[in-house]
């Protein structure tokens, strides 16, 4: 493998997307007729790469990059003996469906035969196979996504900035702040991630890049149908099961329907341990007061359910236009917390265990109608998509640790000492936090594709979309001191409140134009001119009238306009070898703050991300082997960043437009079937992502030159898969590896002003390990699996704040059977 040979400190960290054998939906093959690299190619070929990792050095990456490109492209060797070629994976990056290869900026699918071959069930799965996106999360659902280091290292504040990562379910996005559409993946046709900034095409969030989750269609040629079930058991934890089934039924020669539905129960294995808080009370006769969880002791008190179904129904009108209705419904239902605190300072808190004293628990639900129509005009395709999604989610969690840190403080002193009397005294200043949100979100796009076969081609269209977030934030002290001069927000013991309302719209007509100057080189010019508006409405503040901090009201909005702009040069090299240089932009829309002071003012403008890539795809003998890759730079100006300080002078988070940062790095990814039946396939990412100036909000600041948060220098992927013939049956055994570098979980490296020491806390590297063995023929298959086979404990994210150390952590080691049957 092309990893073989480098600096062992390096090949330990970087080793190439878990991508098996490609196929389209169609099942069709194309195959190039390229030969083996001889050895001399493969040597300048590792010589390059390594040169480029070690010396992290992007002007000395991108000429050795091309040079050993060019020597591999002029080099034949004899093709091996009997390898079947790599299939091909159709995507729609660019608005029209394409080979992979054929795209001319850096795209990673993982088509549908990958997701089934590693088991991916949900967003964590698929995380791991794709080596360019990083995130910070909280538990299923509570994920903030990054693509190529543009990470912000942001708190998912619902009235702070947006990602700078948009996701889409299908033609919609379902971008949301601090919460991913965890989309359960079941009979989806591929996920797409393209990397890098792609605001031309799909606006904004899309600016360190796109997550894509594409889901099969009906099909009127044929009927099949199927089902899965599975069951696992985690270690020290408890078992997990799901069911789940798809049916494609022709209804005549020019209509279809698809069904699917899944049921799936993931056991826990986290344990709710007994623990003690202690809160000061301003009461003579009561001081303090020590309360306990003990009714909420539980072993493996982390559980998942998620059921769901989706609908499509298509018909094709006449030859030339097809109508396509479709409907998603989701329900995930949670109990407990996917983190940990083995290194809590009391000592009483272990591997695998925490100490909750209130409810943690949600039911995200989402629903989705959309609607397609596409028709051939002759000199183009004609495409409308609308969609309409209507998601509520509601989140309870336990808040005590921050009522147990500053129960001596300010938060004693508005809920017990200012309102506190002899006849109403303050009891606890425990805490516990309440959300319902409700998200509606209707999308509108109508789009012109040329189908001309001359060197002018063309993919022009309009977008409109209506966004709203209703969200009611509740921060109850049932024990607070409810004396004659409470002021009631709802609710007796409702100790601080946010009700408001937030709508975005966005309009835009975007465009990007072709021209082949040769049969090998192309030209592409892409815009989008857009225009904003950004609302907000409602009400923050103490459900008591504290001094100095009285109740917020907003009721404003703001609107902005700009033009996105894309250049794009591409280069057959050769037949199998296409040479590519990009430079996109990529934005963030601008928004209101809740509150301002002298210090923060009431609006904060948008945010660009500007990128200039060089990159290749090539495949070689026969089809045998196929890499692809990219180097780039980019530039982040204006940064949003949601913070509370209370220098501010407010006491809510507010967003500024503060420092600018710098990202180099170089994505790869390489699929080698050697042999018949034996596919190696893998993929790398390294970041270099840091401020380019000083960093500074209040007492907190990062200096130039500081790494910004949740981006691993290196992610990196490899999986092998033997298929074989045994005893009749269709025999394989499967490895797949991931490897996690260690990253920083806050975006400050000096806090309070100290600048004595770096305040930020290292996650560490971590790894997983999957086996796979089973049999299968045309109708059936059961297969074995063991999952994170050495019991590692992942750190996705330390918190940040001072007074908790959790950590959230992944499954640990799970060992289960998955049995499919299929029908045609």
């Amino acid at each position: 493998m092309f990893w073989q040979g480098r600096d062992v400190s390096v090949a330990k960290r970087i080793r190439p997307p878990l991508f098996n054998n490609y196929k389209n939906d169609t099942g069709d093959n194309q195959m190039n007729n390229t030969r083996l690299p001889s050895r001399e190619a493969t040597k300048a070929l590792n010589r390059a790469l390594t040169t480029q990792l070690k010396r992290k050095d992007l002007a000395i990456g991108i000429g050795a990059a091309v040079a050993s490109t060019a020597a591999f492209a002029q080099t034949e060797a004899p093709v091996a003996a009997q390898a079947t070629a790599i299939e091909e994976v159709l995507v729609t990056a660019r608005k029209r469906t394409e080979s992979l290869q054929d795209v001319p900026i850096s795209v990673q699918a993982l088509s549908s035969q990958d997701l089934e071959n590693q088991g991916v069930s949900n967003f964590n799965d698929y995380a791991l196979m794709l080596p360019n996106l990083s995130y910070q999360s909280a538990g299923p659902g509570l994920a903030q996504v990054y693509m190529r280091g543009a990470s912000d290292g942001g708190d998912g504040n619902a009235s702070g900035q947006h990602p700078s990562v948009a996701i889409y379910l299908d033609e919609q996005p379902v971008t949301a702040i601090g919460r991913n559409l965890d989309v359960h993946v079941y009979d989806i046709a591929r996920v797409e991630a393209l990397a890098g900034p792609q605001g031309t095409f799909f606006g904004a969030s899309s600016q360190g890049g796109t997550l894509r989750i594409i889901t099969n269609q009906p099909d009127t040629t044929q009927f099949e149908g199927g089902f899965d079930v599975s069951y696992a058991n985690t270690k020290n934890g408890e078992d997990s099961y799901s069911v789940e089934g798809f049916v494609n039924i022709p209804l005549s020669e020019n209509a279809a329907i698809r069904l699917v539905g899944w049921n799936k129960e993931d056991g826990g294995y986290i344990d709710n341990v007994y623990g003690e808080r202690t809160y000061a009370l301003f009461n003579p006769s009561t001081p303090m007061v020590v309360e306990d969880n003990a009714d909420r002791v539980e072993e493996d008190f982390n559980d998942l359910t998620n059921t769901g179904a989706r609908a499509a129904l298509k018909v094709d009108l006449n030859d030339s236009w097809t109508v396509t209705a479709s409907v998603v419904t989701q329900k995930q239902e949670t109990e407990g917390v996917w983190f940990h605190d083995p290194e809590n300072p009391n000592g009483q808190v272990g591997d695998l265990e925490i100490q909750r004293f209130n409810d943690d628990s949600s039911v995200d639900q989402f629903t989705q109608f959309s609607f397609v129509a596409e028709g051939d005009l002759g000199f183009a395709t004609a495409t409308y998509a609308g969609s309409l999604l209507d998601r509520e989610v509601e989140y309870n969690n336990d808040y005590s640790d921050y009522a147990d840190y500053y129960s001596t403080s300010w938060i004693q002193y508005y809920s017990c000492e200012y309102y506190g009397t002899a006849t109403a005294p303050c009891t606890s200043n425990n805490i516990m936090y309440e959300e319902d949100n409700q998200y509606d979100r209707s999308t509108h796009e109508l789009r012109l594709v040329s189908n001309s076969e001359g060197p002018l081609n063309y993919s022009v269209g309009v977008y409109y979309e209506d966004s709203d977030h209703t969200y009611r934030q509740e921060w109850i002290q049932p024990g607070m001191a409810k004396g004659p001069d409470f002021v009631q927000l709802d609710k007796a013991d409702l100790w601080y409140l946010t009700d408001q309302v937030r709508n975005d719209k966005q309009t835009a007509v975007f465009g990007e134009i072709s021209y082949d100057f040769t049969d090998k080189l192309t030209a592409t010019m892409g815009l989008r001119y857009f225009e904003t508006e950004s609302s907000l409405s409602g009400i923050s503040g103490y459900g008591v009238i504290a001094p100095g901090f009285p109740i917020i009201n907003v009721n404003s909005s703001v609107s902005d306009s700009d033009v996105l702009k894309k250049f794009n040069l591409a280069y057959d090299l050769t037949d199998n070898v296409n040479l590519f240089a990009t430079w996109s932009e990529g934005y963030r829309p601008g928004g209101i703050n809740r509150d301002e002071t002298a210090v923060v003012g009431r609006t904060y403008k948008a945010d660009f991300l500007t990128n200039m890539e060089l990159g290749w795809k090539s495949s070689w003998a026969g089809n045998t082997v196929r890499w692809n890759g990219a180097i780039y730079s980019m530039d982040w100006e204006d940064m949003q960043f949601t913070k509370f300080d209370s220098s501010f002078g407010s006491p809510v988070g507010l967003t500024l437009n503060v420092g600018e940062a710098e990202i180099q790095g170089l994505e790869t990814d390489l699929t080698w079937i050697p042999m018949d039946g034996l596919t190696l396939s893998g993929a790398m990412a390294y970041n270099d992502a840091s401020f380019a100036e000083d960093f500074v909000i209040g007492g907190n600041s990062s200096p130039a030159g500081t790494a910004l948060p949740h981006v691993p220098d290196v992610k990196w992927n490899m999986a092998a898969r033997y298929e074989f013939p045994m005893m009749g049956l269709d025999t394989h055994v499967q490895m797949a590896y991931a490897n996690v570098d260690q990253s920083y979980n806050d975006i400050f490296k000096y806090a309070g002003g100290n600048t004595s020491m770096d305040q930020r806390k290292v996650q560490a590297a971590y790894d997983n390990l999957n086996l796979t063995a089973g049999v299968e023929t045309d109708a059936w298959g059961v297969e074995a699996f063991i999952n994170n086979v050495t019991d590692e404990r992942a750190e996705i994210t330390r918190f940040t704040t001072s007074y908790d150390t959790s950590i959230t952590t992944n499954r640990p080691r799970t060992i289960g059977v998955r049995f499919k049957m299929r029908f045609e």
